[in-house]
Formats: C-alpha cells, structure tokens, sequence
C-alpha cells in the first residue's frame, strides 16, 4: 500500500511540475506578447514635428492626418504670400510630441483670382473702368495699373487707344499682379517719360517707333517675380538709350511671360525683330523693334513678352538674318 502511495505521489508531482512550467510557459509567451505590443505602440504614438512653415497646407493634409494629429485652422491674408501657404505652426519643427496632439496653423488665404481681360482696341479712360471692378468668383475686385507706356500716333488711331498690354487677355491671375499698357499718345502726354518701372518690350516699341536708338546693356537678376521685365535703370549716352532690365528665370515655362534672347549680327546694318506663332510663315503677331541700326559683331540682347509657342524673326535687307524660337512647357 505504501508503495502504491509512492506511486501516486510521483505521477501527482509529474503533473503537476508539468502543469507548472505549462502554464508558466504561457505566462512568459503571453507576457513577451505583450510587451512587444507595448513597446510598439507607445513607440508609434511618439512622433517628430515636421516644419510646416512655406508649405501649400493642401500638400500636407494626408501626412498631418497620418500622423494623427489634431489640426485647427487659423486663416489670415497677405498679399505677398500664396494662397495656402502655411504661415505659423503651434508646435516647434523637430519636437517629440504623442500621436493625437493639438497643432494650430495659421494658413494664407491668399488673394482674389481673375481672368485678365482684354483691353486692346479700347480707350484707355473706358478701361481704367474696367480695371475698377473685375468680376473674381461672385465680388468685383480691382486690378491695378503698374504703368503706361505712350506711342505716336500712326494708321488712323485714336489717341488713347490701348494697342497692347502685358499680361495679354485670358492669363488666370490674382489682383497681386498689375497690367501694362501700350497707349497712343495725344497731345496732352509730355515728351519727358521716366522709363522705370515700365515693361522693356513695350518701352522699347515706342522707342522704336519714334526712331530712338536704345540698347538692352544690362540684364538684372531677380527673385522678385513681379520685377520681372521691368526697367531697372536708364542712361542716355549719345543719343541711345542704355537699359537695365530685371529678368526672372521662371521653370517650368508658362503659357505667358518674358523671354530674352542676343541676337549676333555679322554685319552692320537696319535691322527689325517680328514675333510669329511658331508655325506661321507670314503675317507676324506683332513688331518688337524695326530699323534699329546695329553694328557688326556686336552682342544685341533683348527681352520680349510671349504668349504660347512662338518663333522671333530679326530681318534685314527682306531677309532673315536669325530665328529664335521659345516654346511654353506648361499648357496652362
């Protein structure tokens, strides 16, 4: 009986040291389980905040809520920055922050859109109208005057009449930007013009036009969009004009904006630049410059506003001396 006792008690103590490190498995594989659930999701509720500040808010909309945190919006409205932009962040680029937390932006809500219109043909005193009250989504907005550049009179027009314009009708812009015009002179306007802060291209028509000699001399870097093309400096030394013009480097290429160009001539002679569309051949949008003597060997640069795909002709004696062509790499 004893023995049988003996016997019992070993299989009992088998048993029950083998529920023991059973159950004491299970606790160790349960415990290590948990752990690296743990770890890992107070590892991925900690977090660093990126810097937000010059970003479009649209662009970082995803990454915000993937990070899980809470956004609250403030809006505010500058006229020199774009619309969207993120202006302030409530928590520091580069602090450690838990998933969750509140993070206040202060975003641009930019300026008002419009479509340039087209002021070509018409008299200036009926587009200054105009230009007062512009339709931008469901207000009328005003869109300023940045200068005006006078021609002589010639073919029968009017004075006063708008004979080009810079941006040209249909450009998608915002109330930030200023047009330029073109005008036939009447007998009011003075002879005495200051050329800056006016367009190149349409200063240099005018010049052109009343038979001045000017030469683009200087061609100024910028990283202010709206001095692009715009005259920078004049002095007139023998009766030609020297300028220095601002010029922009914009890539990818819009549908509008400034080129430039050094034509080389190999001789000395009158020469005259017409723009084309890219494909014409024979009637050309518009006169750049006509009979401008330039002397052989000399570097003739020049700045120019186009719009979609063009070719600029130089010609002389009826012949074309060089062809630059510019194409846009954006359709819109």
């Amino acid at each position: 009986m004893t023995e049988l006792n003996q016997y019992f008690e070993e299989k009992k103590r088998s048993f029950l040291e083998y529920v023991f490190f059973f159950a004491f498995g299970l606790f160790l594989f349960f415990l290590s389980a948990f752990l690296v659930v743990l770890l890992r999701t107070k590892g991925s509720s900690k977090l660093v905040m990126p810097d937000l500040i010059g970003q479009n808010y649209l662009d970082v909309h995803n990454e915000l809520l993937r990070l899980r945190l809470k956004v609250q919006l403030e809006t505010k409205r500058f006229m020199d920055k774009n619309d969207g932009e993120i202006l302030y962040q409530s928590i520091p680029a580069g602090k450690v922050l838990e998933a969750g937390s509140k993070l206040y932006l202060t975003v641009n809500i930019g300026v008002d859109r419009i479509v340039v219109p087209d002021l070509k043909g018409q008299q200036l005193i009926s587009a200054k109208a105009l230009l007062e009250k512009i339709l931008s989504g469901e207000t009328y907005v005003k869109m300023e005057i940045g200068g005006i550049t006078y021609v002589p009179a010639s073919g029968g027009l009017a004075p006063g009449t708008i004979l080009e314009q810079i941006p040209e009708p249909g450009k998608i812009t915002t109330t930030r930007e200023k047009i330029y015009l073109l005008v036939v002179e009447d007998k009011t306007q003075t002879s005495s013009v200051n050329f800056e802060n006016l367009p190149f291209p349409q200063v240099a028509y005018s010049l052109s036009k009343q038979q001045k000699n000017f030469r683009l001399k200087e061609i100024l870097p910028t990283q202010i969009l709206s001095q692009n093309g715009l005259i920078a400096k004049v002095e007139q030394v023998n009766s030609i004009y020297n300028f220095s013009v601002y010029y922009y480097e914009i890539d990818p290429k819009p549908v509008q904006g400034y080129e430039k160009f050094v034509f080389h001539p190999k001789e000395t002679g009158e020469y005259s630049g017409k723009l084309y569309l890219k494909e014409e051949k024979e009637k050309p949008m518009k006169e750049l410059f006509s009979k401008l003597k330039l002397e052989m060997n000399q570097d003739f640069p020049f700045i120019f506003y186009r719009q979609g795909d063009v070719r600029v002709d130089i010609e002389t004696n009826g012949k074309v001396a060089k062809s630059f062509n510019f194409e846009a790499d954006l359709q819109r």
